[in-house]
């Protein structure tokens, strides 16, 4: 861009600080035709006219989530700075310790965290 506009990379960069600028990565989503969106209108107040009546304060929502105790490695973002490379290898076992953790969550409050025995399915 500093090519483009015939100044100094440096100059560039003090002026987007200066603007308060910061960059942003851009997301993907899916593109959606004007017939897609209309859909989604439609089925949008068609939701909440079914919710108006102040049902949606009787649904659960649940999820669960498996905790190990390995560390995931990801080579791309985990960096360590040093001389010389301490973190040549990372070792791995094929079935680390975990445990499986349930909860919920309603209009009027969560439940209680419930550990799932391990062998649970």
């Amino acid at each position: 861009m500093s090519r483009e506009m015939e100044i100094k990379e440096t100059s560039l960069k003090r002026i987007i600080r200066k603007l308060g600028l910061k960059a942003y990565k851009k997301n993907k989503c899916q593109k959606l035709t004007d017939a897609q969106k209309e859909k989604k209108k439609k089925r949008s107040k068609q939701l909440l006219r079914k919710f108006a009546d102040g049902r949606h304060s009787k649904i659960l929502f649940t999820d669960e989530k498996l905790f190990t105790v390995e560390q995931v490695v990801n080579k791309q973002n985990d960096r360590v700075y040093a001389v010389s490379n301490p973190y040549a290898t990372v070792s791995r076992s094929s079935h680390p310790a975990s445990v499986m953790v349930f909860a919920g969550i309603t209009a009027d409050g969560k439940t209680p965290l419930w550990f799932v025995p391990e062998g649970v399915k």
